[in-house]
């Protein structure tokens, strides 16, 4: 949470109450019978000179669930917008990367939907507080200013749960941490795993110079299964990520309008589980690539684009753990060092797509070193994990 507390917000904010007394006198009568329980507009500043601006919800941490089509992923929550023990009214906040507005009450409280199936950290912050007011009064400009840098956090996530602790076998000084990532019973979780292959590789014209600005396009029966490449680099270099299923795919080139095909009846198989590198020589004349090196070149290539669900641990860049892919049950294994553990760090989860540049296929239970799993901007970062037994 981001609170301001600052006596010179608040002095600003004495003043811009003062200056509104409701009152076209330029002196106040001194046999005036104000009513004792009315109070002015400077005693309404001086009660919260020195005070908290916050952001207060009544509850900050769900956990993650699976998207449903009747809408019960949505869950409402309420709040409110106080500076002290005094609520702000009509301040305007935006919740996450949402543009709707949501307005305080007079109360000082509002109410928004958390989608419970995105992962993620979600920023409640002021946006507006051009007609916000405090005990009826409204903000001076800069003490408005500052007072809307006032944020806190709602956290998505699946709970963590750790079940043992115990010294490494190959490292007295570190400790093994066995954990899980908790989901819901009925929900289906995603970890680590890969998604896509790459294809990959170098168009060239006649006079073997790279073509600039070429896309590969590749499909399957009429349309199905279709993909299309990162615009060719300077180096005549492009990609796409694909998943092939070692059936007959239909492989153009297309630079504008100009569209380069196959011979007539001629398609490209691409193999399973592997990534293929495809050069192609574009022809002198016509539109049809010769299917034969060297003017179609192909083979099999090393990686494979991962996505899913991982863990890690929320400490400083420079502490170096292992920790391994999540099995299907969502089980981990973290070693760190035990000192480290004794501080008791938080975990955090990320839902990572990342593109793997190796032989070996990588698996459930695989050891990932730190430097690997890294959080998002907007990824959960201060997850608490459950101690089992304690």
């Amino acid at each position: 949470m981001k609170s301001i507390s600052k006596a010179a917000v608040m002095a600003l904010l004495a003043a811009g109450l003062a200056g509104c007394t409701g009152n076209g006198n330029d002196q106040a009568s001194p046999s005036s019978n104000a009513s004792p329980t009315a109070a002015s507009p400077s005693a309404s500043a001086s009660s919260v000179l020195g005070q908290e601006a916050r952001i207060d919800i009544d509850q900050t941490t769900f956990s993650l669930i699976q998207w449903k089509m009747d809408g019960s992923h949505n869950t409402s929550v309420k709040g409110k917008f106080l500076i002290g023990d005094q609520p702000v009214s009509s301040a305007v906040l935006h919740a996450g990367t949402s543009k709707k507005n949501i307005v305080t009450a007079q109360d000082g409280s509002f109410e928004l939907l958390v989608d419970q199936s995105l992962l993620a950290d979600v920023q409640v912050r002021i946006v507006s507080l051009d007609e916000a007011k405090v005990n009826g009064q409204p903000l001076s400009a800069d003490a408005a200013e500052q007072v809307k840098e006032t944020s806190t956090y709602i956290s998505v996530y699946y709970p963590i749960e750790v079940s043992d602790v115990k010294p490494s076998a190959a490292d007295p000084s570190q400790v093994e941490v066995h954990g899980q990532i908790k989901s819901g019973k009925d929900d289906v979780v995603s970890f680590f795993q890969i998604d896509k292959y790459r294809i990959g590789g170098k168009i060239v014209d006649a006079d073997g110079k790279p073509v600039k600005d070429a896309v590969v396009w590749i499909d399957r029966d009429e349309g199905e299964g279709f993909a299309k490449s990162t615009p060719t680099d300077e180096n005549g270099e492009y990609q796409l990520f694909y998943l092939p299923e070692d059936e007959e795919t239909n492989l153009t080139v297309t630079i504008g309008t100009t569209r380069y095909t196959l011979p007539e009846n001629k398609v490209y198989i691409i193999p399973e589980d592997t990534s293929v590198e495809i050069n192609i020589t574009l022809p002198k004349e016509g539109t049809v690539i010769d299917d034969k090196p060297p003017t179609l070149v192909s083979h099999t290539s090393k990686g494979a684009m991962y996505t899913g669900v991982l863990a890690g641990l929320n400490v400083p860049a420079d502490v170096q753990y292992t920790i391994t892919i999540p099995d299907k049950d969502g089980r981990f294994v973290l070693t760190v060092p035990k000192e480290v553990w004794d501080r008791h760090p938080s975990f955090f989860e990320t839902k990572m797509t990342k593109f793997v540049d190796q032989e070996e296929q990588l698996t459930w239970g695989d050891t990932l070193p730190s430097s690997f799993v890294q959080p998002g901007a907007n990824d959960p970062k201060n997850i608490e994990a459950a101690i089992q037994g304690a």
